[in-house]
C-alpha cells in the first residue's frame, strides 16, 4: 500500500512538472480590500427616521387636502386659498403621496399635478412609482410633466410614446411645446409630432447621461426625507415578495442621481441580496453612476457578487477598471467569464477584441462566453462572425430567448 501511495505521489509530482500539466490561470490584479458590513439595519433606521406631522398638523393637511384635491365642496376662494396653504407646506408629501393611489381618476389626476406644481422635488420617487401602475392615458401625461417639473425627466419618454395614440397626441404635443419653451429650445412655427418626440430625445439623451433634470431652478430634496424613501425602497430586498422588489428597481432605476449615493453606500453591506441590488440597479441607471467604480471595485473579489459587479463597471463606463476585467477572461468561472467580454465590448476596449474572437470561435467554450464574446465584438463594430452566430442562436432556439432579446436591445442602443 505504501509502495502504491508513493508511485501515485510520484505520478502526480510529475504530472505538476512535466510536460502535460494543465494551463495555469495568470495571476489577477490586486483588488482593494473588501470590508463588508451589515447594512439592513442601517436601512431601517433611516427609513424610520422620516419625519412625520404633528397630529395637529395631520390635521391641518387632512383639511388643506380635501379641499385642494376637490374631496369636498367648497366656493373657488377657500379651494384656491387652500390648494395654495398645501403647496407651500413642507409635508405636503403627507397628503398627496396617498392621494396618487386613489382609487377615483380624477382625485390621482388632481394629486399628480399638485405635485408637480408643489416644487417639492423628493415626490418623484412617489410619481415614478405612479407611472409604472397607472392605466389612465391622461393621468399618465400629467405624471410624466409633473416629473419633469419637479427635476425628472424619465418621464419625456411617456411624452414621446403619447404622440404615437391619437387619443392622447394632442395634449401630449402641447405639453412637449411647453417642455422645450420652458428650455429656451428653438422650434418651427408649427411644430410636428416627429420635431417635438426628436427634441425630447434629446432631452431624454443627456438625462440618460447625467442623471439631473433640464429644467432650471428646480429645488434639491431635503436630503433626509430622501435618504429615507430611497432607504425604503432599498430595505424590501430583504422579504421574498417579487413586487415590491420590482417596484424598487422601476423607481431606482429612473430616479437619476439621487439614489446614487445612498447604493454606494449599500455596496459594502454584508447582506449579498442588498449588494445584488444596489449592483442591479447602478447597472441601469449607467453613465450618472460612474464615480461609484471604486465601490464597485472590491466586488469583483466577491464569488457572491463579481459577475454583478463586472457588468456593473461596463454599463457605468469604468474604463480603468478594463485590465481587470481582461484578467478575467480566462479564469475557471464562467459567469465571470461570459460577463467580462459584454463589459469589455461596453467600454469600447479594442485590443481584447482578438481575444473575444477567439472565446467565440472556440466550439468548446461555454455557450455562455461565446454569446458574451459576440456581444463585446458587436459593441466594437460590425463583426459578421458574431451577428451571424447571435442570428443562429435565435433561429435554433438553443439560447435563452429573453437574454438574447435584452442583448439585442442594449446593442442597439451602442449602436446609434
Amino acid at each position: 500500500m505504501r509502495r502504491l501511495l508513493a508511485s501515485t505521489g510520484l505520478a502526480l509530482s510529475f504530472c505538476a512538472c512535466g510536460g502535460e500539466q494543465q494551463p495555469r490561470t495568470p495571476p489577477l490584479p490586486a483588488l482593494p480590500p473588501l470590508s463588508l458590513q451589515p447594512f439592513l439595519p442601517t436601512l431601517k433606521a433611516i427609513a424610520a427616521a422620516q419625519k412625520q406631522p404633528t397630529e395637529a398638523e395631520q390635521r391641518e393637511l387632512r383639511e388643506l387636502g380635501d379641499l385642494a384635491l376637490l374631496l369636498v365642496e367648497a366656493d373657488v376662494r377657500t379651494a384656491t386659498r387652500a390648494e395654495r396653504a398645501l403647496l407651500e407646506h413642507p409635508l405636503a408629501w403627507w397628503v398627496l403621496e396617498p392621494a396618487l393611489q386613489h382609487e377615483q381618476v380624477s382625485t390621482r389626476r388632481r394629486a399628480v399635478w399638485l405635485c408637480g406644481q408643489s416644487g417639492q422635488s423628493m415626490l418623484q420617487l412617489a410619481l415614478l412609482l405612479r407611472l409604472k401602475y397607472e392605466a389612465d392615458p391622461e393621468t399618465v401625461l400629467w405624471t410624466a410633466d409633473a416629473l419633469q417639473r419637479l427635476g425628472n425627466d424619465a418621464g419625456l419618454a411617456w411624452l414621446d410614446a403619447a404622440m404615437d395614440h391619437q387619443a392622447t397626441a394632442n395634449q401630449a404635443g402641447q405639453l412637449a411645446i411647453d417642455v422645450c419653451r420652458e428650455r429656451s429650445i428653438t422650434l418651427s412655427e408649427s411644430p410636428t409630432w416627429a420635431e417635438l418626440q426628436g427634441k425630447l430625445r434629446e432631452l431624454g439623451s443627456q438625462w440618460r447621461q447625467t442623471g439631473i433634470g433640464s429644467r432650471a431652478n428646480v429645488t434639491a430634496p431635503d436630503e433626509a426625507q430622501l435618504r429615507a424613501r430611497v432607504a425604503a425602497h432599498l430595505a424590501v430586498t430583504e422579504g421574498t415578495l417579487l413586487r415590491p422588489v420590482d417596484d424598487a428597481r422601476f423607481v431606482l432605476t429612473r430616479a437619476g442621481r439621487l439614489a446614487v449615493p445612498l447604493l454606494t453606500s449599500t455596496l459594502a453591506a454584508s447582506e449579498p441580496y442588498l449588494r445584488t441590488m444596489a449592483l442591479q440597479v447602478l447597472a441601469e441607471i449607467r453613465a450618472p453612476a460612474l464615480d461609484t467604480r471604486t465601490a464597485v471595485l472590491p466586488l469583483l473579489g466577491d464569488p457572491l457578487t463579481a459577475s454583478y459587479a463586472i457588468r456593473t463597471l461596463g454599463e457605468i463606463g469604468a474604463t480603468d477598471a478594463i485590465p481587470h476585467l481582461r484578467a478575467r477572461l480566462t479564469v475557471p468561472d464562467i459567469e465571470l467569464r461570459a460577463a467580462a467580454p459584454q463589459a469589455l465590448g461596453l467600454l469600447q476596449d479594442v485590443e481584447s477584441k482578438a481575444t473575444l474572437t477567439e472565446r467565440l470561435q472556440d466550439a468548446n467554450e461555454a455557450l455562455d462566453v461565446r454569446v458574451g464574446a459576440a456581444f463585446g465584438l458587436l459593441c466594437l463594430g460590425q463583426t459578421p462572425e458574431a451577428e451571424t452566430f447571435l442570428a443562429e442562436r435565435e433561429a435554433k432556439g438553443d439560447y435563452h430567448a429573453p437574454t438574447l432579446a435584452r442583448l439585442r436591445e442594449r446593442l442597439a442602443q451602442v449602436q446609434r
